[in-house]
């Protein structure tokens, strides 16, 4: 029914089963909600166990039905079994086209709605939609980002016939003209998934359901209840995330935690450094200043960039994060357990590498007043701000004492060039392992470009093995670059793919780690034959029936 095209946690989807196929998540056709038969006997949200069962009993024939649409025959399923959630296993159609969900209004503001839409919506194919009844503009969008595809316009006849003129967040009483208000409600409706559909695209739906849940306690509880599938976000989306003050583990950063507390420290040197609005960090004035600095000391160091909500950033994941917070001068109690929890944990791994370290804290004093302890318990801390990390005496203190610190360490400069290689090595395979939790990326590899590219010697002739994106700082795979990384991420075919789409009748299985618009390497007979992007996830790759899973881009021999 539905082919998914994009997702943000909660997706866009184009209509399969009509040539002129509109997008979701949008307003259920009429045709289709004409063909829909109610069961006989509604089960009431707070119905007794013992009475939900018998009148289960009574509908059961009459929760599962078909819509005819031209060729196209859609199977439906209506769920409504109150509050008794478990009632759904003895009844539940998983092969339906479209579930529609039953006692929307009660379901709404209880806790029983998070799991109810998270069971449907893994149970089902990702070509199956849910559809929500009576839903009122300021709940579509947490509905969405719990997985809900279609909605309808009763509300608005409903609450615009009782005189209840719509906003984007609230509903207000008056005394107008009522087909007026009515038909304002139902542009309120169709603005806010226009608006759904925008922020999925550009990866802001998460700000959208803040937005609009933070006005309704019962909205927000189950905005604050869902753990929501990580997969179904990319690993960086590649344009910058919002994140409210309030939030400090949100999903995008939950990801990225994943991945960066196995990051490895080059060396026992380590510069702790705050952050700066303008990403990546070392495009921003601040940090040209505190680069040159580190390079005119001549030492190799960790430069590692201190955050809110990512914790820690080291200089090789940067790419990848890129972010707008509200900037008070003030840490939350929640920012100082989360920071102090990432940086403890980076830290005590470099300890257990090298058995002492040297961290020099490059940073504002309120920076410095909540991570002072965390520092300690791991090494020498030598503060080398004063007040103000960019002023000329700060800036001169960080160099002398890295030089120091290459002193003490009896590095000679012959040894400098070589170690500088090492270093930039080093980053591009921590970034490989973030990626792909593998690396990937050879001793003897060649690196060339501003955007850049990536190469291997083969038979005295240059081959490319990937780039790196710079909107989202990730590795791009070609055809070698997937042999050299093996079966990871990987998709297995029943054919010799082309360059193009893969499609379910070509895919056998996949793992089930991937993400949406993950790179992904294409196995054939146990070989590696191509490498592309994902479409889908890897859990509904394996349940799709038809539209693309991947976009192949390289393919063996060309």
């Amino acid at each position: 029914m539905l082919e998914p095209i994009h997702y943000d946690i909660g997706r866009i989807c184009k209509e399969s089963y009509r040539k002129d196929g509109e997008y979701t998540p949008k307003i259920i056709d009429r045709d289709i909600l004409m063909d829909i038969k109610p069961p006989l006997l509604k089960v009431p949200f707070d119905t007794p166990r013992e009475v939900a069962e018998v009148l289960l009993n009574i509908n059961r024939d009459k929760l599962h039905g078909t819509v005819e649409l031209g060729d196209c025959a859609l199977k439906y399923f209506i769920v409504n079994v109150g509050k008794h959630l478990d009632l759904l296993d003895s009844i539940f159609n998983d092969n339906s086209d479209l579930v529609i969900i039953g006692d929307g209004r009660r379901l709404i503001k209880r806790k029983e709605l998070v799991p109810l839409l998270q069971k449907i919506r893994t149970s089902i194919s990702p070509n199956s939609a849910i559809y929500f009844p009576t839903a009122l503009p300021w709940e579509i969008p947490l509905l969405v980002y719990l997985g809900v595809d279609y909605f309808d316009y009763s509300s608005a006849y409903y609450y615009g016939s009782l005189g209840y003129y719509f906003t984007k967040n609230r509903m207000i009483s008056t005394d107008g003209d009522k087909e007026e208000i009515i038909n304002h409600n139902i542009e309120i409706i169709s603005q806010v998934l226009m608006e759904v559909r925008y922020c999925i695209r550009e990866g802001t739906l998460r700000n959208l359901v803040e937005e609009t849940t933070v006005s309704d306690p019962y909205l927000r509880a189950n905005y604050k209840r869902y753990e929501p599938d990580l997969r179904n976000i990319p690993l960086s989306k590649g344009k910058k995330i919002i994140v409210t003050i309030d939030e400090t583990e949100i999903p995008e950063v939950k990801k990225y935690i994943e991945r960066a507390r196995n990051y490895q420290l080059f060396t026992d040197a380590i510069v702790l450094l705050p952050c700066s609005s303008k990403k990546p960090y070392s495009r921003s004035k601040s940090h040209s200043y505190f680069i040159n600095a580190i390079r005119s000391a001549g030492l190799p160091v960790e430069e590692v960039i201190i955050t809110s909500p990512y914790g820690v950033v080291p200089r090789a994941l940067e790419g990848v994060v890129n972010y707008d917070i509200p900037v008070t001068g003030r840490w939350s109690l929640e920012e100082i357990e989360f920071i102090n929890r990432e940086l403890d944990n980076l830290l005590k791994r470099g300890k257990e590498k090298f058995q002492h370290l040297k961290i020099v804290a490059h940073l504002p004093d309120h920076y410095l007043e909540i991570l002072r302890d965390t520092c300690e318990r791991y090494g020498d801390l030598i503060v080398t701000s004063k007040g103000d990390p960019t002023s000329s005496e700060s800036l001169k203190t960080l160099k002398d004492t890295l030089r120091e610190l290459k002193e003490e360490c009896g590095i000679k400069e012959k040894e400098l060039k070589k170690l500088k290689k090492m270093q930039t090595l080093h980053n591009y395979k921590e970034l490989s392992k973030f990626q792909f939790r593998k690396n990937f990326i050879p001793d003897n590899v060649i690196v060339k470009g501003n955007i850049k590219k990536f190469f291997i010697k083969r038979d005295n002739k240059l081959v490319q093995i990937c780039s790196i994106n710079p909107e989202t700082g990730l590795y791009v795979l070609t055809y070698e670059g997937g042999r050299l990384l093996g079966k990871v991420n990987w998709v297995e075919v029943n054919f010799k793919v082309k360059k193009g789409a893969l499609f379910p009748p070509g895919f056998e299985d996949c793992d089930e780690n991937i993400s949406v618009r993950d790179e992904v390497v294409i196995i054939y007979e146990e070989e590696v034959v191509g490498v592309g992007r994902s479409i889908l996830n890897g859990s509904e790759m394996k349940r799709a029936e038809r539209g693309r899973l991947v976009n192949i881009r390289h393919v063996s021999g060309g």
